[in-house]
């Protein structure tokens, strides 16, 4: 890998996120998730475009944001806790 770095303001990104459940229109199953449109204007990497103009979620792409997250919650978590 080149130009590794660390995500920042990782905690903005997923407040910006918006969690749905939904249900899928072929096949009638619901689902939990996040809209590919939506996610696409927060964490552009985390939504592929298919041929058909469709995007879709990887949401293994997700996976980085939300360690930062977690992370930059624990530093503020740390920080209270010594007061």
């Amino acid at each position: 890998k080149t130009d590794v770095a660390t995500i920042s303001n990782a905690l903005d990104l997923v407040k910006r996120l918006r969690g749905v459940s939904f249900t899928r229109i072929e096949t009638g199953r619901r689902g939990i998730g996040v809209i590919a449109q939506e996610l696409a204007a927060v964490v552009p990497e985390a939504a592929q475009a298919h041929e058909d103009g469709l995007l879709s979620v990887a949401y293994g792409n997700l996976v980085g944001v939300l360690i930062e997250a977690v992370k930059e919650l624990a530093n503020k978590v740390e920080r209270l806790d010594v007061n």
